[in-house]
């Protein structure tokens, strides 16, 4: 079973060669050099017309040989229970297909997760990630989990759970798929997103949760506790910010905005 791309020529071209030549223009043009010690990420998830080059700069600051990627998204459209890991054997996108790795999703199914296919079939979080994974990867593997759950204990038993998949598996990298907030105007979304960021940037999954009750928004606020609690169960401390941006700089409209962010967390540098 194959997933077919469900927003190719909406939210992304359809064409290969131009979704190729746009995907390797937004990692090229990031000015961000790899980091080995990179062990997650947050990407965003709209068009990329609006959040490409954010996403670009995610995926340009992860190490190069990344093999395996775990793309952790919210479900837009379709009420997810607990976390839907997709049980296919593949995902395609004009790119071609992104092999699905069979031994961490089946990890996944056998820790108590669920293959809920219709949250699959339109759900665009996860998909947007895939052609960035295919360009900067080739070759790679790829497992992808829809979190509908999004509280704090359920973040904490999903990041045991993907700990756990991942283990003896090297050069892998999860993905966080996140916009940040949505239709404020430029000037209260920096103050939100702000919120949200030096959250993460703490590395502390309470510092999030305060961040939100504070006015902080993020729609893929689950994958992000995940992404936290994951670090935080490989006594990895190092987070950070690679970029921020809203949809007004391709818009221009900075009445209504949607904010998107990247960042990473990982190793800590050894002197």
């Amino acid at each position: 079973m194959i997933r077919k791309p469900a927003v190719a020529g909406m939210f992304y071209p359809s064409d290969r060669k131009s979704l190729e030549e746009l995907v390797s223009s937004f990692i090229s043009r990031s000015g961000r050099s790899p980091d080995d010690l990179i062990t997650g990420i947050i990407s965003p998830h709209a068009g990329y017309v609006y959040s490409g080059a954010v996403a670009g700069a995610a995926f340009a600051s992860a190490p190069d040989d990344v093999r395996n990627v775990i793309v952790i998204a919210p479900p837009h459209s379709y009420p997810v229970r607990g976390a839907s890991v997709y049980d296919g054997e593949g995902y395609g996108t004009p790119l071609g297909i992104a092999p699905v790795q069979r031994e961490i999703t089946s990890r996944l199914l056998k820790a108590g997760l669920s293959f809920q296919p219709a949250a699959h079939r339109s759900e665009h979080s996860a998909e947007v990630q895939i052609p960035f994974i295919q360009v900067r990867w080739p070759g790679s593997s790829i497992a992808v989990v829809l979190q509908g759950s999004v509280s704090a204990d359920y973040s904490r038993q999903l990041a045991e759970i993907v700990t756990e998949a991942a283990r003896d598996f090297d050069n892998t990298l999860i993905v966080a798929s996140s916009d940040l907030s949505h239709y404020h105007s430029l000037d209260t979304a920096e103050k939100k997103d702000r919120k949200i960021i030096e959250a993460f940037k703490s590395g502390n999954p309470r510092n999030m949760e305060a961040a939100l009750q504070e006015g902080g928004e993020a729609c893929g606020i689950g994958p992000i506790l995940t992404l936290m609690n994951f670090a935080m169960l490989m006594k990895q401390n190092r987070f950070g910010e690679i970029m921020w941006e809203t949809s007004a700089a391709a818009s221009g409209d900075s009445s209504s905005v949607v904010g998107y962010f990247a960042g990473y967390c990982g190793r800590e540098v050894k002197e």
